[in-house]
């Protein structure tokens, strides 16, 4: 089953390559939309630098470091290159590029999700509004995320999981993983509406995925 949907996605990407779909106009497209988009819903959030307030939750910091060093312990375990060489100049551009333009609509999505559940139980239960707001968001962000990996990034990237017996036990966790790393960026939008340790951390996703994935944008090439 994995095998042939990797192969159908290969095609996808052979074709989306040879024709108008180019990855690297696809991925800036995205990028400029979720920045458009997120300007004109956070930007008091943009403008705002919550970072110190972050540090100073109790837990949160040591969580977010947790939460990050095992989902990319499960990546490292479960990804491979095949062969592509590291392109540093690619993956600053993808690194950066991505990691603020899709917080920003990790931020988005959160903050839809907050303002329905806080004004829908509200109504209702307003101690429980915030509280409310919080959980629906992080659905939300889990459901866009998984959303956009599976229809957007697939597709634009190689085949880079290891299809092994022993992989595919580890791959089993990281929804998991990918789950509490969530539900940490999400703590930093609702108790510190802090966008900058989040994307701090999404940068630091986005280099692992290039050095240890190698997909062959901006600039990078395929293996020899």
């Amino acid at each position: 089953m994995d095998l042939k949907l990797n192969e159908r996605r290969a095609a996808t990407r052979k074709a989306a390559r040879e024709g108008s779909l180019n990855p690297e106009r696809m991925i800036l497209t995205y990028w400029a939309v979720a920045t458009l988009v997120g300007s004109l819903v956070l930007w008091d959030w943009i403008g705002a630098w919550n970072v110190p307030a972050t540090l100073q939750v109790p837990g949160l910091p040591i969580y977010l470091v947790l939460t990050f060093a095992l989902s990319q312990v499960l990546y490292m375990l479960v990804a491979r290159f095949d062969g592509r060489p590291i392109h540093w100049g690619a993956t600053a551009v993808f690194a950066l590029g991505n990691g603020i333009a899709e917080t920003l609509a990790f931020g988005v999505v959160y903050r839809i999700g907050e303002t329905i559940g806080a004004g829908v139980v509200g109504l209702f239960l307003p101690s429980l509004a915030s509280f409310a707001g919080f959980l629906l968001g992080v659905v939300c962000f889990v459901v866009y995320g998984g959303l956009i990996h599976g229809f957007f990034w697939l597709q634009m990237l190689p085949p880079h999981l290891d299809d092994s017996p022993r992989a595919r036990k580890i791959r089993k966790l990281r929804p998991l993983a990918e789950v509490a790393l969530v539900l940490g960026w999400s703590l930093c939008f609702w108790l510190t509406r802090d966008l900058w340790t989040v994307a701090f951390f999404h940068i630091l996703v986005d280099v692992g995925l290039m050095l240890k994935v190698r997909p062959p944008i901006f600039g990078a090439r395929g293996a020899d």
